[in-house]
């Protein structure tokens, strides 16, 4: 094996670029904001020890949300897009095996996060500082935290090897998150406490493999009564990533082993004849689209996508007929009510991956460049993509909205009015996000040099940008009720949308064909809208 030479390689190659450094500082001043801001906000109204011990809980919940989700950013297209590149096989042309390619792309896309980890940890000392904290304690958390970046990497590394397609992949690589971090911990936690038959109950052994159950029962709180299912755990999900790992290993040789892109185009699909079943209905929609605006024709192509997105209207309703939904009620309710919420942001996060996946795509395979030769205008590319968007996402959108004010109205009737006012604001916010998704994902799916960064610009600015300013505006207004803080983040959150909403089209409509017609992955060149501060004096 040639294992150390390209992972050193990798290494030396991944601590040299600039955004290593970038991720570095920017970890450690988020882990300075977090201990600035627990401190401003606890220290009036809670103990040194329970202070201590808030700190420490929002510091690592922070840390384990990153490094859950650092597969899907950085290591759920590695192998799927050497293969869609053609480059997968000339690594094989040399003597490494399956197995190196592996190790190396694991090298390569761990340092970031890792980095990120270890500019973390020296904040945690804080708690100790503070009380309440024991070093054991923060011990544990680390090695937690270490072994669930080596699972989430792993794992997705491993759905990326089987998938060729990006968004393929990139769902693939979610949905493996989803099952199991989140999943199998709550799957055992509800098996154990909702039934008593002793065969069902044995699968609450499935905690065990959920990097989850390690994070929770690293606490003093949890360890105490179950040191045993901790390691357990601890080693249950670690083997599971070398499992990962070694299957990647195994199945990278085949991976490049693949028939040409023309005997994939024409070979028969079990799916094809009820796609097609009603072919003279096709034939006249796609007319009349290509008549009217051929961008929403590209916009709209894929329909089977149309009906998978009815799944999270579905998953609300049965969640609503399963559980009391009360934000503000008992830890069940409040556990429903999060569930729900969570449903509504993975909708916005597939709203988000769709609009920015369009044009990054199309300035891939130059769909772009053959649009920009027709007669259509910018506005109209933009009005043709956001038919396509509405046409596939605007009743599901509505199902998810009438939901929520039912939710809400059904809360203000019961005399649950705080709870109802944090329903409402997010039905509200719901709606927002969404038409501002559409117009930033499309501005940074034209602008970024490749469609996983043009998601988390997207994802960023309009959904992360938001609780940035609610958190500055809590420690502010700390002693406010929860409806008033609702009404605060409803606030802050749409005037984030109106500011990113207005400048993306104002960009992507003005200078559209400055930004299409650079070459793919060249990093573009800097636009200022009219919108800019920059140019105020020149108006």
């Amino acid at each position: 094996m040639n294992l150390l030479p390209l992972v050193s390689c990798e290494l030396r190659v991944a601590v040299r670029r600039r955004r290593t450094y970038y991720v570095r500082l920017v970890a450690g001043a988020a882990a300075i904001a977090i201990s600035f801001w627990g401190l401003l906000i606890w220290a009036d109204w809670q103990t040194p020890a329970s202070l201590g011990h808030s700190l420490l809980e929002a510091l690592a919940l922070t840390g384990f949300i990153g490094v859950a989700l650092a597969g899907l950013v950085l290591t759920s297209d590695c192998i799927s897009r050497e293969r869609r590149e053609g480059t997968l096989g000339l690594l094989f042309l040399t003597d490494l095996r399956g197995a190196d390619v592996a190790f190396g792309k694991l090298a390569a896309k761990a340092i970031l996060p890792f980095y990120a980890l270890l500019a973390m940890f020296p904040a945690l000392a804080v708690c100790l500082l503070v009380g309440g904290v024991m070093a054991g304690e923060i011990a544990r958390l680390a090695l937690a935290l270490l072994n669930t970046l080596f699972f989430s990497l792993s794992a997705t590394i491993f759905t990326s090897t089987l998938c060729r397609k990006q968004h393929v992949a990139q769902a693939s690589a979610l949905l493996m998150i989803l099952v199991c971090v989140p999943g199998l911990k709550l799957l055992g936690v509800a098996l154990s406490a909702w039934t008593t038959n002793p065969v069902w109950r044995q699968l609450a052994f499935l905690t065990w493999f959920s990097p989850s159950g390690s994070y929770f029962l690293a606490f003093d709180s949890r360890y105490q009564g179950a040191a045993g299912v901790f390691w357990g755990s601890v080693l249950a999900t670690h083997l599971f990533a070398w499992l990962c790992l070694a299957l990647s290993a195994i199945a990278l040789p085949q991976a490049f082993l693949e028939k040409p892109s023309e005997q994939r185009q024409h070979a028969p699909a079990p799916w094809v004849r009820s796609k097609f079943r009603n072919g003279i209905r096709q034939c006249r929609l796609r007319r009349e689209h290509l008549e009217n605006n051929p961008m929403a024709w590209l916009a709209d192509r894929d329909r089977p996508r149309r009906r998978w997105v009815w799944c999270f209207p579905a998953l609300t309703i049965w969640l609503w007929m399963a559980f009391k939904l009360d934000p503000l009620g008992n830890p069940a309710a409040q556990a429903g009510f999060v569930a729900f919420v969570a449903i509504q942001v993975l909708f916005k996060i597939w709203l988000s991956a769709d609009a920015s996946y369009a044009f990054a795509t199309g300035r891939r395979d130059g769909t772009l460049e053959l649009l920009l030769l027709t007669p259509l205008s910018a506005r109209e590319i933009a009005a043709g993509t956001l038919s396509g968007f509405r046409r596939r996402y605007l009743a599901p959108l509505l199902a998810l909205f009438l939901l929520d004010v039912a939710l809400a109205a059904w809360l203000a009737v019961v005399g649950r009015r705080p709870s109802a006012i944090l329903v409402g604001a997010a039905g509200a916010m719901l709606l927002v996000d969404s038409y501002c998704l559409c117009w930033v994902g499309m501005l940074r799916g034209l602008v970024a040099r490749d469609s996983g960064q043009a998601i988390l610009a997207t994802l960023g600015r309009v959904m992360l940008v938001p609780w940035l300013y609610f958190a500055f505006g809590a420690a502010i207004f700390y002693e406010s009720a929860p409806g008033e803080m609702a009404v605060l983040w409803l606030f802050l959150s749409g005037f984030n949308d109106l500011i990113f909403l207005a400048n993306a089209r104002s960009i992507l409509i003005e200078k559209f064909r400055v930004l299409a017609l650079r070459p793919f992955g060249e990093k573009g060149p800097r636009v200022e809208s009219r919108w800019s501060p920059i140019n105020w004096q020149a108006e």
